[in-house]
């Protein structure tokens, strides 16, 4: 058995050294993807010298009058010069004039006879958007790593890239085992898959294995021939005579480790098969959820590149008593109410431990005591 710092590492190291081949996709289907290398605008936003209002180009504003000389619209692009003592109609978005540097908005003006303007107030701003003022050439907009969303996609749109280079989206199967699963409904797939999917991944539901071997092998075989990047096994890594993962695991592969200190999640396993990862999950639900968070979810954020992000955590007073042992890390689900953290666990196979929880708390290594009213930080579900 290892400590939870010496797992984390191990799998740290693991999907560090992994590597996955990048692509390039349509920014329309890059909604959650996260990019594979730093966006360097190759334009100036805006393009020009633009108008932030419809009214008329001036050069100054020392006049009483100005007369019309033209008219510009959203993508005329002509270079125009102006004289003083004249003006431009511009559009909102348009370009205005090269030497142009003020906008007089139109309802601060008087049109006579549609040749010439009466400004009829003072402006106190430009109403102009210089060139590079948003983003300038060669600037970094986004970073390695990030997740690309509605908004960071319009941004991609608007320095004029249509397809970006992403990280590669591992495809996980899943794989429930037990003969308990024909006589109950089986929850640990469901849970894995939403998991999964949150972590912007691709889930495979396998199938559900009974505890024989062949059964078991052969869901392994299926997720293999339908190129499963990574296994995850729920059920089966404990010590009872129908708990085969470990030694299926050790036949055909190696195991990295099994069994942690930590509760609950004790029997949490790690390994390859065919050079294929495999998280041995714990049967029990809440163990199950809480190995996912704990191990499965930075695994994945390391293999898809994506930026580390920061947990969310609230610090809040501790509704109850809790106890841990010497050595072990213990993760307790709690519920928020008014700054209160009441502890909602059960047992590690009851599912409303975790149903009505909102985050963990955690005792780390020989803390072994927490009382009412200590303040915790409270680790929160995504």
């Amino acid at each position: 058995m290892i400590s939870l710092n010496e797992a984390l590492n191990i799998l740290n190291n693991y999907s560090l050294n992994k590597k996955y081949p990048a692509e390039y996709v349509d920014i329309y289907n890059s909604q959650g993807r996260i990019i594979a290398e730093d966006i360097i605008s190759k334009v100036d936003i805006p393009l020009y010298n633009r108008s932030n209002m419809d009214g008329y180009a001036v050069v100054d504003l020392n006049l009483k009058q100005y007369k019309i000389i033209d008219e510009i619209f959203a993508g005329d692009m002509r270079d125009l010069i102006i004289k003083q003592n004249e003006c431009v109609y511009v559009a909102t978005g348009s370009k205005i004039p090269n030497n142009a540097n003020f906008v007089i908005p139109i309802e601060l003006v008087n049109i006579i006879d549609n040749e010439i303007i009466e400004p009829i107030e003072k402006i106190t701003e430009k109403y102009i958007s210089k060139i590079g003022t948003d983003i300038k050439y060669g600037e970094k907009v986004l970073k390695r790593g990030a997740k690309l969303n509605e908004r960071t996609i319009g941004l991609l749109a608007s320095v004029g890239i249509e397809k970006v280079k992403v990280n590669y989206v591992p495809k996980i199967g899943i794989i429930s085992t037990g003969n308990e699963l024909s006589v109950i409904n089986e929850v640990n797939s469901k849970t894995l898959y939403s998991i999964i999917k949150m972590a912007n991944c691709i889930p495979v539901h396998i199938g559900n294995a009974r505890d024989n071997m062949e059964d078991i092998e052969n869901m392994i075989n299926k997720a293999i021939k339908l190129n499963c990047d990574i296994i995850i096994t729920s059920g089966g890594v404990s010590e009872g005579k129908k708990d085969l993962i470990p030694n299926i695991v050790l036949n055909r592969g190696n195991i990295l480790f099994h069994k942690v200190k930590m509760r609950p999640g004790k029997p949490m396993l790690f390994g390859e098969i065919d050079s294929i990862p495999i998280f041995g999950m714990p049967g029990n639900v809440v163990s199950c959820i809480v190995c996912s968070y704990v191990y499965l979810l930075p695994f994945l954020e390391n293999i898809t590149k994506k930026m580390q992000t920061t947990k969310k955590i609230v610090k809040a007073k501790l509704g109850g008593k809790v106890c841990s042992e010497p050595d072990f890390v213990y993760y307790r689900p709690v519920k928020l109410e008014n700054g209160i953290a009441h502890l909602t666990f059960k047992g590690s196979g009851l599912i409303t431990s975790i149903v009505y929880a909102d985050g963990f708390i955690k005792l780390n290594e020989n803390e072994l005591q927490k009382n009412k009213d200590d303040v915790v930080d409270v680790w929160l579900f995504e």
